[in-house]
């Protein structure tokens, strides 16, 4: 039998605290990263040859958050989506009536060792934020919002 009371309610509590730390740390630390015109991340020096998150915005609004998965890099992953070859709806959109408008479009990235744990915490960050995922990072749903809007 589980038992509630004053201790457990504490240790939930603490569990969270910690949980939401963990949640501020990761968007703090890629709040600090640079946003780079679209165009120009296809230039990202050696550093971004390495694993890590990233975000897609499209004027000024976080619309997609990735990681690299195992034995690729920020760069590939960059290069997939806008060229399309994703299979995702986010390559889809760049590749398709978003390439029109890559100069609406920039990006940021953290490198890190463990990128789909990472890329958790930023996805909860913005979902307790905007009560919703990123657009692209949500399966497209026809009847709800124009994709192709600015």
């Amino acid at each position: 039998m589980k038992r509630s009371g004053p201790e457990t309610t504490v240790k939930e509590t603490e569990v969270d605290q910690d949980h939401f730390k963990v949640i501020r740390f990761y968007r703090e630390k890629m709040n600090q990263q640079p946003l780079h015109s679209a165009l120009r991340s296809f230039n990202i020096q050696d550093g971004v040859r390495m694993s890590g998150v990233y975000e897609i915005h499209r004027n000024n609004e976080i619309i997609y958050i990735g990681g690299n998965p195992y034995f690729s890099n920020i760069r590939d992953c960059l290069n997939a989506h806008f060229s399309g070859n994703d299979g995702l709806p986010i390559g889809r959109y760049l590749s398709g009536p978003g390439k029109r408008r890559w100069r609406n479009i920039a990006v940021r990235w953290l490198t890190c060792l463990n990128p789909p744990e990472i890329v958790y915490f930023l996805l909860e960050d913005y979902q307790l934020r905007n009560g919703a995922l990123p657009i692209y990072n949500n399966a497209p749903n026809v009847q709800s919002r124009d994709w192709d809007c600015d």
